[in-house]
């Protein structure tokens, strides 16, 4: 039974060959070769990286870092491990332990704070938890360069998660 709509017909796309004398002239590609030509003088929107970096958006998310307290300058970290739990990767280990007499800030803090950043996948999850005040302690950096040549690089203690990756600049 036909209800008479265009659906009952199947869809045929028919190509239109080329005239002998675009065959023999080649048009096509000397079409192609115009537009390689035009474009070939306009300016370059390609950066160079690495001897040309953009500039990161503020929002930018980066590799996870640590920082310090803005006033004092004491380890912000009280090693609750809420970021460890947090993370969906299990890339995070934390051991808290307690601070010496006389510190400003009077929790724990973390003894080993350890990220595997082959295993982090830049989610960010791990600083939304932080207790911390009056900022976090785990944030997320600008620093996104992590190739090396060994395994071991990428397990970062607390002392390079403070001072962050070295970033190589390229002579031009």
């Amino acid at each position: 039974m036909s209800t008479g709509k265009a659906m009952d017909k199947p869809f045929v796309v028919r190509f239109k060959k080329p005239s002998l004398l675009s065959r023999i002239f080649l048009l096509d590609l000397l079409r192609g070769l115009a537009v390689t030509l035009r474009e070939q003088f306009n300016p370059h929107t390609t950066v160079e990286y690495p001897r040309e970096r953009m500039e990161l958006k503020p929002r930018f998310r980066g590799v996870p870092r640590l920082r310090n307290h803005p006033e004092h300058g004491e380890d912000l970290c009280i090693g609750c491990n809420q970021c460890a739990m947090a993370c969906p990767d299990n890339c995070i280990t934390v051991v808290a332990e307690a601070r010496p007499e006389g510190a400003k800030i009077k929790a724990k803090r973390a003894k080993v704070f350890v990220i595997d950043y082959e295993r982090c996948c830049l989610c960010g999850l791990c600083v939304d938890p932080c207790p911390t005040e009056p900022i976090t302690a785990i944030y997320m950096s600008h620093d996104f360069e992590l190739a090396h040549y060994s395994r071991e690089r990428f397990v970062t203690p607390a002392a390079e998660l403070y001072e962050g990756h070295e970033t190589v600049v390229y002579k031009k």
